[in-house]
């Protein structure tokens, strides 16, 4: 498989976890959109500024690097740093409406894909800080998009289960 081949799976990728994602969360009205319980006290609207903060990252990641500022890709270092940022994310959010959050959701898809349609190909293997650049925005994007959409199809079933 030549890296070509890679960027373009990649993006395909990339865009299939977010429509999966997007159907699901617009199988949920506004009311339960904001309902808490998702992940443990969140809504799925913290979820989706999370989500937006992650991809967010992402895109950025990759401009540092192909601006030839690896050195500015900044990570959590451990486990409860990634909780720490989660935290201040998710209560940077707290004000801000549904309909605010989901146009940042939004558009981090559309920087994320925009990042990726401008980074080389040949240099999604490159190794930045421990990891690939393709492993970093995966993680960072299409599979943290899988990761929640597994837990918005559980919400949803809990859902179905205590309205009937």
């Amino acid at each position: 498989m030549t890296a070509t081949v890679a960027k373009a799976d990649v993006e395909r990728e990339l865009l299939e976890a977010w429509e999966a994602l997007g159907s699901a969360v617009d199988s949920f009205s506004d009311m339960e959109l904001e309902q808490p319980g998702v992940v443990e006290s969140w809504s799925i609207k913290d979820l989706l500024g999370h989500i937006a903060f992650w991809a967010d990252k992402a895109a950025a990641d990759l401009r540092h690097i192909v601006g030839g500022r690896p050195q500015d890709v900044q990570l959590p270092g451990s486990e409860m740093a990634v909780d720490e940022w989660n935290e201040r994310e998710q209560k940077a959010r707290q004000g801000k409406s549904l309909a605010g959050v989901r146009e940042e959701w939004l558009d981090s898809f559309q920087a994320a894909m925009a990042a990726m349609a401008d980074f080389p190909a040949e240099r999604l293997q490159e190794n930045v800080k421990g990891a690939t650049v393709l492993a970093r925005f995966a993680g960072d994007t299409y599979e943290h998009y899988r990761e929640h959409l597994e837990q918005l199809n559980a919400w949803r079933r809990e859902l179905e289960t205590t309205e009937t």
